[in-house]
């Protein structure tokens, strides 16, 4: 969970001890040196056995646990294993993982049990659900029920609460939902985080572990959690450290794994020459065609690029991508998709554009009231026509590197002002919107 200082399993150290196992050290201390005390202890742990007959069945989770979230609803991985915040060193949890919502926003998303099992401990936005096999899972930065107190029992599909906005949580200035399955050990403290594989692959699709930064990240997943959930059959990924071929996918497209930082599984078309006439060193606007990470789109365009910035349009801000700043790196997690756009910065001796993508493609883009940074998936297209379903528009505009300029678009404004007429396949520009909204790039 790389945003901001705090790891999840550290919030749950500071916000109160997590004493699943308290029940033993009460046995452990009582006496049996008498024939008398005996049988009150054989009472006790006969009525104990019947408690824990009692519990919820944890048995649909031998094929799997669900997206912590509704059925029906698509996440994506934002933050992967062994990033900075998800490490042995921090917390013991290089297995968790952080996800967010793509469908819609994750801002007061409701959040479902991923498993039946017993809450073993709350905080103010974590808590702990403990399976029948005796593995806590840690979901953190939820606005959670008042209901949800330890030892309340809980099933698959139940209502566990809704996802923290930025800035009502430690969350470190984005919504999501941080996942970590973890062993225990005496006291109930959280022991190590388990990799999300057979038993417990996520939505049937096993996550294998290496120790490849920010592993997993950019996987989709569309939800299935409902109660009475039953696993999709397992889908094994290919273990990192296998180098056959992998087998074609035939998942829909929703359990695609798209990959954050290589080029080997993505198909990039005819090889990208970059023209003579280029222009030399300085900024370039950039399209996003693919889902990645902001690292993995550095890795894929394998340029002479010093830097990226990455505009968020829902806070308005401004972020710094430096590969060789270790600062970066909560930006290096940050999932990108297709139909996005943003800044590079060119080595100064070097030529170079962006390539235009591979084909067109539909895309549909969240935009916020204000500025967005996107780009055009579509075909080469009369700009009034490419952005003719576009709600509540108010004007477009794009930088020229090879001018150095700006050209403008604004509906019904004059030819003299509208000198941007056409968008090309491929072109980064920001779109200027009065309304939030959605739209889909129609090729």
């Amino acid at each position: 969970m790389p945003f901001g200082g705090s790891s999840a399993l550290e919030l749950c150290r500071v916000r109160g001890r997590l004493r699943s196992g308290d029940w033993r050290g009460i046995v452990g201390q009582m006496s049996v040196s008498s024939w008398a005390a005996r049988p009150i202890l054989a009472v006790a742990i006969a009525v104990f056995a019947g408690v824990l007959a009692a519990l919820p069945s944890s048995v649909r989770a031998d094929g799997g646990v669900p997206i912590p979230a509704p059925a029906g609803t698509t996440w994506s991985i934002i933050a992967g294993y062994n990033t900075g915040t998800h490490s042995e060193a921090d917390g013991n949890d290089p297995y968790a993982i952080d996800i967010v919502r793509v469908d819609d926003s994750t801002d007061w998303s409701q959040v479902l049990s991923p498993v039946d099992g017993e809450v073993t401990w709350r905080g103010l936005e974590c808590l702990t659900i403990r399976d029948q096999r005796g593995y806590a899972h840690l979901l953190c930065h939820i606005s959670l029920h008042e209901r949800l107190q330890r030892g309340v029992q809980v099933r698959i599909g139940d209502d566990l609460g809704m996802v923290y906005p930025a800035g009502l949580a430690l969350n470190g200035g984005v919504a999501h939902i941080h996942y970590a399955i973890h062993e225990t050990y005496g006291g109930g403290y959280l022991a190590k985080s388990i990799p999300f594989i057979e038993e417990y692959a996520l939505e049937g699709r096993e996550l294998h572990d290496s120790d490849e930064y920010n592993l997993h990240a950019g996987t989709v997943f569309t939800s299935t959690n409902v109660p009475g959930w039953t696993a999709p059959e397992p889908v094994a990924t290919t273990p990192p450290s296998d180098t056959t071929e992998p087998s074609p996918n035939t998942e829909p497209p929703e359990y695609a794994t798209q990959p954050s930082n290589t080029e080997s599984e993505v198909d990039s078309g005819p090889t990208w020459i970059v023209p003579d006439d280029a222009p030399v060193g300085g900024w370039r606007t950039v399209g996003v065609y693919q889902r990645t990470s902001v690292s993995g789109l550095f890795a894929i365009l394998d340029s002479p690029l010093l830097e990226f910035v990455v505009h968020n349009p829902f806070l308005d801000t401004f972020h710094r991508f430096d590969p060789t700043d270790e600062a970066s790196a909560q930006i290096a997690v940050q999932s990108l998709r297709p139909g996005q756009a943003l800044w590079a910065l060119v080595e100064p001796q070097a030529r170079w554009v962006p390539a235009p993508p591979v084909a067109p493609q539909s895309v549909t883009i969240r935009l916020a009231a204000g500025v967005n940074m996107v780009s055009w998936q579509g075909p080469d297209r009369d700009i009034a026509d490419a952005l003719r379903n576009v709600a509540h528009l108010d004007r477009a505009y794009r930088y020229d590197a090879y001018t150095e300029s700006w050209s403008l678009y604004i509906p019904g404004a004059p030819d003299f002002l509208n000198t941007l007429d056409t968008l090309k396949s491929g072109d980064a520009f920001h779109l200027v919107v009065k309304v939030g909204s959605t739209w889909t790039q129609l090729p």
